[in-house]
């Protein structure tokens, strides 16, 4: 072959010369496409291979050719493509299908030549049909992970071929192949899907449809959505971390040890847990008798893992004695728990061990017993031999009740039937049916420039706090509040108070479960019952068993009444009434009355307030027990307001010369004008509380 230089072609245009072709093998871009959508099959040498484009090779007199591989292999023998520039046209640099079908899979090879010089460069298609009674092909999505709580963004790839230029692209999303009616969070951008915060129920496959002519191009991403990710190592579930724990084992028996560990989301990095001898490895000692398994996934849930891994040796002797420890590690550490293997002679006849036998027997049968009905027993042991509950009794609440509430605009069914609970069922059973006496912050507390030393004051005159949990409770950082106020913190850290911890539903999708349950261990004093909706509904269920068990004991009768809420009609000497939130109108008048009046602060609590939630009930709810002791079904909530009146001497802090405490209450009550709430009075927000 005759040599000549680059620049007698041209300086754009360097090529060897060469005896032949220079073949560069099939194109790493695999062009993948459904039947019926149009496709253009680039040659990809004007995009990797030369610094040329199709124009400039034109212009010193190269011609581009293209063939197709009559086999599926690269050296396969190449036929010239004949076009019918209708369904399949050669253009410029490309090929267009318009569409493709099954039978155009293969590959394509675009030749670039003159009498001198030639390149080749091969590019490979694949069409498929879609699966049975679905839009896309599995085989042909795009896969994404997303974290929990995190911003996502979903591309809709390659359709710049599809596009008119300086125009935005017709793009259809759907999941699943159905149309959505995507929520607020969730925002299209040109070709880009966002979801401003990731939920688990955002896992599945998402499609964009492109309109292009009289066609539909296609192209589904597949979204993987995991826990965040983890910052913490592992912790071992079994044995106890930090602790030497002691087994003891007769010599010539076998032994068995398992290792639980929990792991936190670290992307794809396997999970690492292994068995060490005070300071070898497994692998170190002796392969016969000593066996390490393979890491057992136990659990798994958006890529946290709980896992396992066994040592087991057939036959102990002397010198296998000694501490034999687990190790997790992941990049942010290790940790490692200790069991001591210790020798235990043989102590007992057969006679003893058949005594005991019967004795261990008898009291697995008392302790069964006594687990199963724990509840029950302890209940009727107080409510006929037990007295009053001493604990606190200085304190002037049975419970302080803690709720988040959901936006209007994010109720689902669940959030709503877990806002009735909250709100409504759970303060009338304990309020009206056992007698209990709650402070609720947005009904009780009037708001101060000390919001929170207000809280952890009413936590502390309070014998037990309730914390109703949902979703919303941890994802808008309930469990802040802890850390804002010392002595609220210190409460809970020492067991001065009980918290009874209300859960509304299954918590792993929501946050890291690693950090919820370390939330739960920081407090000391926790009991946890979950409420399962319909199925506690029944008073004799097991979940206000438990909650009646938690609460202080008490001999106070139910007090249920069937009176109805005051109707407009009926206000009596009270002309002018403002309406406004429910429980923020009773929380304002409450504390209003007893602020403007200290020295009032106990008659009015024991008596008139005590008669205004018996008559003016701050919610629009109420029921009636049925024999079976059934409450109602849950509904939708609707828009709840009540009327209440509120004097304008007690606000302005006046009373009346002359009278007696009670009496001068009573007639102000019912004689002043009203005073209409300032805005900042009727503007609770339960954010944290």
């Amino acid at each position: 072959a005759e040599s000549q230089s680059c620049t007698d072609v041209s300086p754009v245009l360097c090529l060897p010369t060469v005896d032949g072709c220079t073949d560069w093998s099939v194109d790493y871009l695999k062009y993948r496409v459904l039947q019926g959508e149009p496709v253009r099959l680039k040659c990809a040498l004007f995009y990797g291979y030369i610094r040329a484009n199709y124009s400039q090779a034109q212009s010193v007199g190269l011609s581009l050719m293209w063939y197709r591989s009559s086999g599926l292999g690269h050296s396969d023998f190449e036929e010239p493509i004949s076009f019918d520039g209708t369904r399949m046209s050669k253009e410029e640099d490309a090929i267009w299908f318009r569409p493709a079908d099954i039978q155009d899979a293969g590959l394509y090879s675009c030749v670039l030549r003159n009498s001198t010089y030639c390149m080749k460069v091969s590019m490979s298609l694949t069409v498929a049909e879609n699966d049975s009674n679905l839009c896309y092909n599995s085989n042909m999505r795009r896969k994404e992970k997303a974290e929990l709580s995190k911003s996502k963004e979903i591309l809709c790839p390659d359709i710049d071929d599809y596009v008119e230029p300086g125009k935005d692209p017709d793009i259809t999303w759907y999941k699943e192949c159905h149309p959505k009616q995507w929520r607020a969070s969730i925002i299209q951008k040109r070709d880009i899907l966002s979801i401003q915060e990731v939920k688990e129920d955002d896992i599945g496959n998402y499609t964009c449809a492109v309109q292009f002519g009289g066609f539909v191009v296609r192209r589904t991403t597949e979204l993987a959505v995991t826990a965040p990710l983890t910052n913490k190592p592992p912790k071992i579930l079994f044995p106890t971390e930090n602790k030497i724990s002691n087994m003891e084992l007769q010599l010539g028996n076998a032994l068995n040890l398992t290792c639980r560990a929990f792991f936190g989301y670290s992307g794809d990095v396997s999970p690492l847990i292994y068995w060490m001898k005070g300071e070898k490895f497994i692998e170190d000692l002796d392969e016969e008798r000593f066996q390490e398994s393979d890491i057992k996934v136990i659990k798994e849930h958006l890529g946290e893992q709980e896992v396992a891994i066994s040592l087991t040796v057939g036959s102990i002797e002397e010198e296998d004695l000694g501490n034999y420890s687990c190790y997790v590690e992941n990049g942010n550490g290790r940790r490692h728990a200790t069991i001591q293997l210790l020798r235990r002679e043989l102590m007992y006849t057969v006679e003893l061990a058949g005594g005991l036998g019967a004795i261990l027997l008898l009291l697995i049968f008392l302790i069964s017993l006594y687990k199963c009905y724990k509840i029950e027993l302890m209940l009727f042991y107080r409510r006929h031999f037990g007295s009053e509950d001493v604990d606190g009794e200085n304190k002037d609440y049975d419970a302080y009740l803690s709720y988040t509430k959901v936006d209007p605009d994010q109720w689902s069914q669940e959030t709503r039937e877990e806002e009735r609970f909250a709100l409504e069922i759970l303060p009338d059973v304990l309020e009206k049916h056992y007698g209990y006496k709650l402070f609720i912050p947005d009904r009780d507390l009037i708001p101060t420039g000390t919001y929170i030393e207000d809280v952890a004051r009413c936590v502390d005159q309070s014998k037990r706090l309730i914390i109703v949990m949902t979703p919303n409770y941890v994802v808008r950082r309930g469990w802040s509040i802890f850390e804002l106020e010392t002595r609220l913190r210190n409460m809970l850290a020492t067991g001065e108070i009980k918290v009874i911890l209300i859960e509304c539903a299954e918590l792993r999708g929501i946050m890291n479960y690693q950090e919820v349950e370390a939330l739960k261990h920081t407090i000391k004093t926790l009991t946890v019952i979950k409420w399962r909706g319909a199925k506690s509904n029944k008073l004799s269920s097991k979940f206000w068993k438990q909650l009646q068990y938690e609460m202080p004991f008490r001999r106070t009768e139910p007090m249920l009444t069937n009176e109805p809420a005051l109707d407009v009609s009926e206000q009596g000497p009270f002309g002018e009434l403002q309406t406004v939130s429910a429980i923020s109108m009773a929380a304002a008048t409450s504390t209003a009355m007893a602020t403007a009046h200290p020295e009032l602060r106990s008659t009015f609590h024991n008596t008139f307030h005590s008669t205004m939630r018996q008559k003016h009930y701050y919610r629009s709810y109420e029921y009636d027990l049925t024999p079976g002791g059934t409450l109602p079904p849950l509904s939708s909530l609707g828009n709840q307001h009540t009327y209440c009146n509120i004097p304008l001497t007690l606000l302005n802090g006046q009373r009346p010369p002359g009278k007696s405490r009670e009496h001068s209450l009573e007639e102000a009550h019912a004689n002043n004008a009203m005073l209409p709430l300032l805005p900042r009075e009727t503007s609770i927000s339960s954010v944290i509380w």
